[in-house]
């Protein structure tokens, strides 16, 4: 390789892993530091470097797509530097490398494939885009350019593949042992997702969103331990999707942990029963909270619950139908949902919720203190965990 070429691509892959190093930084901003400010590259909605960090799309294998940058800069500098390094070091090895600027030039043009691959799912899938990102791929194409031979890459891929395999005919034994604690590393990457909360997140609620029925479905008035040390909150909305994935979740919860307890609080997203919404959100949301509530009556307010969250009734014939199926009396249910006592609790409910200064549904409190988010189970067992942390530091 000549030195001019060289120290092109030295220049490139060394602009590359500094912006790879920020991009590392910026998702690590963006996934483990609460209340960080924005990246300088987060400009709008579309010029958003922080919002692709967070998406699931950021990852491959478990890691994070910004490390996998990293290593390859500084793979393209160690075969920009090879023959260097095996004139100062005699380790055999090393001999291996016959053509490292062929090498580049393959991974460069495979790198920008791949890339060409990430740009489209930036545009059309994420509709955000991550100009360091960009930036990067481009400096893939350019590396890839500096490097190819004469013959438009043919000589550069023929030279790898045939390198690679004598390579591995070489040192078989050091290739298996190198592909095993690869495949065991990303492995565990890929099944611990400890480098990519937000995959072990969205894995998690999707788990739970996935299900047609709350399968963990508790019936009577109590869902879980009402002389437990930790009682949780919820406040939801019946149309509202991820309070019913919520629902599931709590229920799994008091299954998992017998020393917690599970209040439910109606705070529907209309206007006809709920003062503070001005446009209707989730019109029809009251009666269907009556209902509910009117179950507890007949000592079976969960099961109505989940009855209601599973089936997600149009009217009233089929909420009542709802009913049927889990054993109450259909006419003291309508009786009692259309009573004024039934009017007054959900009030009730409604101006808790108020009080509390809600910011929307599902709305978990726990110790006073509100999570106005859907949530992965993890983080739910956690806010029960660090409940009981407070309460052992009070004593």
């Amino acid at each position: 390789m000549s030195s001019k070429k060289r120290i092109i691509i030295a220049i490139l892959c060394i602009i590359g892993l500094i912006l790879s190093i920020d991009l590392v930084y910026i998702y690590i901003k963006t996934s483990f530091l609460s209340g960080a400010p924005k990246s300088f590259c987060s400009i709008n909605s579309f010029i958003d470097c922080d919002g692709v960090a967070q998406t699931d799309k950021a990852f491959f294998l478990g890691v994070p797509l910004a490390i996998w940058g990293v290593i390859l800069y500084l793979l393209f500098l160690f075969l920009n530097f090879v023959d260097k390094i095996r004139e100062k070091i005699n380790f055999p090895l090393l001999n291996v490398f016959k053509n490292p600027s062929s090498y580049i030039a393959t991974i460069g043009l495979f790198s920008f494939c791949i890339s060409i691959t990430l740009a489209c799912i930036s545009l059309f899938n994420i509709h955000k885009i991550c100009i360091l990102c960009f930036m990067t791929y481009f400096i893939n194409f350019f590396i890839a350019l500096v490097a190819v031979k004469k013959d438009f890459f043919i000589t550069d891929i023929k030279n790898t593949i045939l390198d690679f395999i004598q390579g591995v005919r070489e040192y078989t034994t050091l290739f298996l042992v190198v592909v095993l604690l690869t495949v065991l590393t990303l492995g565990f990457f890929s099944q611990s997702l400890v480098l990519a909360p937000i995959v072990k997140a969205n894995k998690s609620i999707k788990e739970f969103s996935n299900l047609k029925t709350n399968i963990y479905a508790i019936s009577g008035n109590t869902l879980g331990n009402p002389e437990g040390d930790v009682s949780v909150y919820v406040y939801g909305d019946f149309m509202c999707p991820f309070c019913r994935v919520m629902n599931i979740m709590l229920h799994k919860l008091v299954l998992d942990d017998e020393k917690v307890a599970v209040y439910h609080v109606n705070f529907p997203l209309d206007s006809a029963c709920n003062p503070t919404v001005k446009a209707q959100v989730h019109p029809g949301s009251c009666i269907l909270s009556k209902y509910a509530l009117a179950a507890q009556n007949q000592g079976n307010y969960w099961g109505m619950v989940s009855g209601i969250y599973n089936k997600l009734p149009r009217n009233e014939k089929e909420i009542i139908q709802i009913g049927k199926n889990i054993g109450l009396d259909t006419d003291k249910l309508y009786n009692d949902a259309h009573s004024k006592q039934i009017d007054v609790y959900l009030e009730n409910q409604v101006y808790r919720g108020i009080n509390e200064h809600l910011m929307g549904t599902p709305t978990i409190i726990i110790d006073g203190i509100p999570h106005s988010e859907i949530m992965p189970y993890f983080k739910l067992q956690s806010l029960v965990k660090q409940s009981r942390i407070r309460h052992a530091k009070q004593k």
